[in-house]
């Protein structure tokens, strides 16, 4: 039986490949938010009002997503930030609060926590994503990425980017 299930293995590992998808640069102007939550709790999740477009790849056959890319804030940070993504609207949930650039939304409505940002006494620093929304996303050319912000905002704090990201997308049987 093992002898079967070798070449098997690898005939299905041979019938997989990654392509990349960019997936562009998102931006969050923070100026004008609110120093403290607006919701029970200090924590919150930041979400641009438009969503990250982009292409899709030309395979709906998904077997694995990571996504790469530079967070950079106009000021240097020691804090570790989580990134969620959601596939639907945010500013359509009414659990969320939609101003004219950004829609904030308490961590419970926020969707699937897809990795963090770890800044460490600087304004610039790589990370990593994965999760099934964005599979999902990858899939639609469509998805909101936010940042949950705990606590209040480091002073002089305005902008986040995340720059340059980058989809590794594992596609096959």
């Amino acid at each position: 039986m093992r002898r079967l299930f070798f070449p098997l293995a690898l005939l299905l590992a041979a019938c997989s490949y990654t392509l990349t998808v960019d997936l562009g640069s998102m931006t969050l102007n923070l100026s004008g938010l609110r120093s403290t939550s607006p919701f029970p709790g200090d924590a919150y999740v930041v979400f641009p009002k438009d969503p990250q477009t982009f292409n899709p790849p030309p395979v709906d056959v998904v077997r694995g997503i990571r996504v790469e890319g530079q967070a950079v804030a106009n000021v240097a940070l020691s804090q570790t930030l989580t990134v969620y993504g959601r596939l639907q609207d945010p500013a359509q949930d009414p659990a969320c609060q939609a101003s004219v650039n950004l829609v904030l939304c308490p961590v419970g409505e926020a969707g699937e926590a897809l990795g963090t940002i770890a800044f460490q006494g600087q304004a610039e620093t790589p990370f990593t994503l994965s999760g099934d929304v964005l599979v999902q996303g990858v899939r639609r050319g469509k998805l909101w990425f936010g940042l949950r912000v705990e606590g209040v905002l480091p002073s002089g704090l305005t902008r986040l980017e995340l720059k340059e990201l980058k989809a590794h997308v594992t596609v096959g049987l």
